[in-house]
């Protein structure tokens, strides 16, 4: 008689178990979220200085609006919506999607600190947030794989 294949209380270990897997993979989803919200709200900015820069040029049609303010808006929109399409992904595959956003990050701030290494420090404590966030990701993610 094998009593402990037969105990009620498996199937609720296995259930908890279960539970406890899925709940990682919100987390590293949920930090993937915060390191693209994180993005998104450092691009505000960037993002109002163009837009009233915007508006003091068409009051004063001597000068033309400089576009350093808009590449650097627009390219840190598009940083935090990569950040969300790697979030969504991360539904499928969380560890490879933590993976490849930590990789994305790490290259495109190494880009920006060969091509102006004079604003390396511009956005320091962001910057730090989101990479957390996605190291935080990596690690969940991998926990989740190898406990699976």
């Amino acid at each position: 008689m094998n009593t402990i294949e037969h105990s009620p209380f498996r199937v609720l270990r296995e259930c908890q178990a279960r539970s406890a897997r899925e709940q990682q993979i919100l987390s590293g989803r949920d930090w993937l979220f915060v390191s693209a919200l994180v993005q998104f709200l450092t691009a505000l900015y960037p993002l109002y200085l163009w837009v009233t820069e915007l508006m003091l040029v068409h009051h004063d049609e001597t000068s033309a609006p400089p576009a350093h303010t808009q590449k650097i808006a627009c390219g840190m929109l598009t940083v935090s919506v990569i950040l969300l399409l790697l979030w969504w992904w991360a539904k499928f595959a969380p560890f490879r999607a933590a993976c490849a956003a930590l990789v994305f990050y790490l290259m495109l701030q190494g880009l920006a600190a060969f091509y102006q290494p004079q604003h390396m420090l511009d956005g320091l404590a962001s910057k730090i947030l989101v990479l957390l966030g996605l190291l935080m990701a990596v690690r969940t993610g991998y926990r989740r794989r190898h406990s699976a």
